[in-house]
């Protein structure tokens, strides 16, 4: 089929079990830094540092003491992935599927900018074995590209994705941003309309986040850009939901699209409750009921695999409450919701006060229960924050919470998905995330 043409109904593929293990890198150099970004990154002109791939593989080892479980997708994010040489790459690959029995079959993602992508780094990518490729386009606006200090063009970011796809990458994904300031509603469907022209299987949308200390919320906090308010946010987010849909998007999850096969199957571990693994500095691991967390320091990460020690600085205990917990919220980022059952478990004792606020989002057009599965509404999804804040102070004992004051919940191997401008949009889902 042309990658390019609309399915005439849109479907939710299920793309399996979900009981592999997911392997996330986090590859934190960038050639330079984009005012916006909040992700831990580090400018390096001169690329990826060569003992960075050797790190990457003495923490894959001290993973694999602990899994034992195959992994059937793997995740370059960054930073600038595409920044490693494509040799590196291909051995850093090789390394993985050593550790981690890695499926043949497996999705295998490279976070790539623009400006990297070449028709020899395009067959390099796919020699290496890469199969997926999660492009930050961001905008097709000069004017928006400028403001968010992106490196490419307008036009070097159209060639790259066709450019992709001449090289035979049918797993094609694209990254848009949405309430930039400056940004108007023309602006926003012209992106969308000329991706949905390109030869793409996913589509990521996500509301500018503005994070304290990053330069452009400096700019801000100035008054040298005006933010565009809650509610044109919430027009905007509208209006991607029903451009897209309208041109046989599957809205499959808050801020990500897919055509007919074409949903992130690493990042559905995350929203699914599946295991996964992070390597890189800052980077989360989920693991047999434990949660990792690597330091926001390269340098401190360095260290301590350089001295034989794991290199995560936060360890918790995941509670049986807490997973369920966890799966709830994350699975209602999701169109297809989760089961019913599993929200009645969590709230057992408090059922009366469960089915008066099912009831109440009902009739607000935010939840609705199909068959034995709650979900959000496209309308849920814009205010998605606010239905899980209400739903999660339904009270329950302090043995049922799941969630402690100070309890770490990160989203993905990839730290720092944030909500979006003004508590309107949805939260960021992981990069990117399928980026």
């Amino acid at each position: 089929m042309d990658p390019r043409q609309r399915p005439e109904k849109a479907t939710r593929v299920d793309p399996g079990d979900g009981r592999g293990l997911g392997v996330y890198v986090h590859v934190p150099y960038c050639a330079s830094l984009c005012g916006y970004c909040d992700f831990y990154r580090m400018a390096s002109p001169d690329g990826v540092p060569l003992e960075y791939d050797v790190q990457v593989l003495q923490e894959a080892r001290l993973h694999v003491l602990e899994t034992g479980t195959r992994a059937d997708t793997v995740y370059f994010g960054g930073g600038t992935p595409s920044l490693l040489p494509v040799g590196r790459l291909g051995h850093l690959l090789a390394g993985l599927r050593e550790w981690f029995a890695v499926a043949e079959e497996a999705e295998t993602t490279l976070e790539a900018n623009p400006e990297t992508v070449t028709e020899a780094s395009l067959e390099g990518w796919r020699r290496a074995g890469v199969n997926r490729l999660s492009l930050g386009v961001q905008s097709f606006q000069p004017a928006v590209l400028s403001l968010l200090q992106r490196r490419a063009t307008a036009g070097q970011a159209l060639e790259a994705v066709n450019a992709a796809g001449r090289a035979g990458f049918a797993r094609l994904s694209v990254d848009l941003m949405a309430g930039v300031p400056g940004q108007s509603m023309r602006n926003l469907e012209d992106d969308l309309r000329r991706t949905s022209d390109l030869p793409v299987d996913h589509l990521s949308v996500y509301a500018l986040d503005l994070h304290p200390g990053t330069p452009l919320a400096l700019r801000a906090a100035r008054g040298e850009v005006l933010l565009p308010d809650d509610d044109q946010c919430a027009r905007m987010w509208e209006r991607v939901h029903a451009v897209l849909t309208g041109a046989g998007w599957d809205h499959y999850e808050i801020s990500n699209f897919a055509r007919r096969g074409g949903v992130c199957r690493h990042n559905l571990k995350y929203w699914r409750g599946g295991d996964y693994v992070g390597l890189g500095p800052s980077s989360w691991s989920r693991i047999r009921g434990r949660l990792l967390g690597n330091p926001r320091d390269g340098k401190a990460w360095a260290e301590a695999l350089r001295a034989g020690l794991p290199p995560w600085e936060t360890e918790e205990i995941l509670t049986p409450e807490r997973l369920l917990e966890d799966r709830i919220i994350f699975g209602l980022r999701l169109a297809e919701g989760v089961p019913l059952a599993e929200v009645r478990s969590l709230f057992a004792g408090a059922e009366a006060s469960l089915a008066r606020l099912l009831e109440r989002l009902a009739g607000l057009g935010l939840a609705e229960t199909i068959g034995e599965r709650l979900r959000l509404t496209p309308s849920g999804f814009l205010v998605s924050n606010a239905v899980l804040a209400e739903l999660l102070s339904i009270p329950r004992t302090q043995a049922e919470r799941g969630t402690r004051e100070g309890a770490s919940r990160p989203q993905s191997g990839k730290p720092d998905a944030g909500s979006g401008v003004g508590g309107y949009g949805p939260n960021r889902a992981p990069k990117r995330s399928c980026p």
